[in-house]
């Protein structure tokens, strides 16, 4: 008998308040004894009428059903959820953007396989005229050093690149655009 001593001195702190959340939701149903019966004899009275109803309009109107609400449901969730967030819209309306100090514009595109969007057509362009930004060697202007220069194609421009992009070439351009592109992406539209 020394197991129940044992039992009882562990486990009486759990008997006294199951008794108490149980003898109080008890009292909560005899309280309430009146409305619950007046709702069930309610619900009763309305499933016993007769109703008519055609077999294809209870189809209709079950298969209506089944497709509306959880499409409601889907809609309202990513309504809360965007609004949460603080998100607006799609990612494929955000198509151009000013990054390092350069006017850079793209389209998206889904590669058949793809489970995701590639970035497409990248260019990037002069703040100051518009013109295309190419790459240029420095051989030409400096006869030493060879690296590249990214710069604008429109004669007069005298726009320079900041100094931390200067010694990029064109291909590690485009892949720290790229990268900076999906954070943004990620900022503003989320997954």
């Amino acid at each position: 008998m020394a197991w129940w001593k044992d039992l009882g001195k562990d486990s009486i702190s759990s008997v006294i308040a199951a008794l108490v959340t149980g003898g109080s939701g008890i009292a909560m149903i005899v309280w309430l004894w009146n409305y619950i019966k007046q709702f069930f004899h309610w619900l009763i009275n309305i499933l016993s009428n007769p109703v008519s109803l055609p077999l294809w309009a209870l189809l209709v109107l079950s298969t209506l059903l089944l497709v509306i609400l959880p499409t409601i449901g889907f809609v309202m969730r990513r309504r809360s959820t965007s609004k949460d967030t603080g998100q607006k819209g799609t990612f494929f309306g955000y198509k151009n953007d000013t990054i390092f100090e350069m006017l850079v514009s793209w389209d998206w595109y889904k590669g058949y396989g793809d489970r995701g969007y590639s970035l497409n057509n990248l260019q990037m362009r002069c703040p100051k005229c518009g013109g295309l930004l190419s790459e240029h060697s420095s051989i030409e202007y400096y006869n030493y050093t060879p690296y590249p220069i990214v710069k604008c194609e429109f004669k007069g421009c005298d726009w320079k690149i900041a100094p931390e992009m200067e010694r990029l070439n064109y291909g590690d351009m485009r892949t720290r655009l790229a990268q900076e592109i999906d954070r943004r992406c990620f900022q503003k539209f989320g997954n």
